[in-house]
């Protein structure tokens, strides 16, 4: 598979990422155009592609005045799963920060995602606390970081 940083030219990637997050989350969760744009002209986004298939996808922020970015989300093709593929985009988009000076990577994760939360875990997330109702009442996340320097 190819890894990808996405550019705010690359209509056809953007248009597959907005699929694949469709397919993931339904179409009341994930990104939508309106958050993706400014996420790929001001963040990073990351793909991997097979073919002209966006498989999986990932999204980053910056944090102002730090050498800190946030895991704003990452999704795959539920055909891929338990292939490697989140494991994979996230192991080379760490490395691009690495590269580029960045120390530490910081998400939220629902806590009852054991997918995710155990992702996280086995490449090197540690909890940091938990964000009681961080989106409403009684909806918790998990902060996690990862140092990488």
């Amino acid at each position: 598979m190819k890894f990808i940083e996405v550019h705010g030219d690359d209509t056809e990637i953007i248009k597959g990422i907005l699929d694949l997050e469709k397919a993931t989350f339904g179409a009341n969760g994930g990104v939508d155009i309106w958050t993706l744009k400014p996420l790929v002209r001001y963040g990073k986004v990351f793909v991997l592609m097979e073919g002209d298939l966006v498989v999986s996808a990932i999204e980053f922020i910056h944090k102002f005045d730090s050498k800190e970015v946030y895991l704003y989300g990452v999704s795959t093709r539920k055909e891929f799963w338990g292939k490697g593929c989140a494991k994979e985009l996230i192991d080379k988009s760490t490395k691009y920060f690495i590269e580029n000076g960045m120390e530490r990577i910081s998400l939220t994760v629902d806590p009852e995602n054991s997918r995710a939360v155990g992702l996280y875990k086995k490449i090197g997330y540690i909890l940091e606390n938990v964000q009681k109702s961080e989106y409403g009442e009684g909806i918790d996340r998990f902060y996690m970081i990862k140092k990488i320097i």
